[in-house]
């Protein structure tokens, strides 16, 4: 049992770390230094934070809308990631 959970874990953060780097991608808008730098940069500090939503209101709508999805299935992945940690110990 534990293997299976284990297994999924992995399958949801490769998963998670896809979404992420598309999000990146959308809001580089093709500058691969910057997109590079985003990528990089610690996820959970509030200087990245701002970065992003400063580079996020730069964005057209249809993009926003868009990274917004992304955020919003992102989010869902995490909170099954969580539940899967819970199961696991």
């Amino acid at each position: 049992m534990h293997r299976n959970i284990s297994r999924a874990y992995d399958a949801l953060w490769a998963e998670h770390e896809r979404i992420r780097r598309i999000h990146m991608r959308i809001l580089s808008q093709g500058d691969p230094k910057l997109e590079r730098r985003l990528l990089r940069a610690n996820p959970d500090s509030s200087k990245h934070h701002d970065e992003v939503l400063l580079y996020e209101g730069q964005l057209s709508r249809p993009q926003r809308r868009r990274v917004l999805k992304l955020i919003s299935y992102g989010s869902k992945i995490e909170r099954v990631m969580e539940t899967l940690l819970k199961l696991r110990f």
